[in-house]
């Protein structure tokens, strides 16, 4: 029993609203095979991919996210995405307005949009 206790809290972890955005309503979406649940704060969001995929590329994951963050918001565009293939957080510039600093953390590895707003846009990353 206890058991059975433990899994179902670890498994309603897994789609959890980190720091800042616990308030944030949940919204899912889906595109070309990847689910994500979106929280928004003001100009940052955070992704989370819910979908079970074999041994994705952050690149690859960041790009298909950037995409429905923009559907889910027009006018608006991720400037910079950091985070892993399972959790990212996306600092927005919205209708020409400036994106937010990135957050301060020991070490993270951050990515840049290079080019146009659509899920082939390139990404230059970088850890820091």
């Amino acid at each position: 029993m206890r058991l059975l206790i433990a899994l179902v809290m670890l498994l309603a972890a897994c789609d959890s609203a980190g720091p800042g955005f616990g308030s944030a309503p949940a919204v899912q979406r889906e595109f070309d095979g990847s689910r994500f649940t979106l929280r928004f704060a003001g100009d940052l969001v955070e992704v989370i991919r819910t979908s079970p995929e074999w041994m994705p590329r952050f690149e690859t994951v960041a790009r298909k996210a950037a995409f429905v963050v923009e559907a889910e918001l027009p006018g608006c565009r991720p400037a910079w995405i950091e985070g892993d293939p399972a959790m990212m957080l996306m600092g927005l510039s919205c209708d020409g307005r400036k994106a937010p600093r990135r957050p301060k953390r020991d070490r993270t590895f951050f990515c840049d949009l290079t080019t146009g707003n659509s899920p082939s846009s390139g990404l230059v990353c970088s850890a820091r």
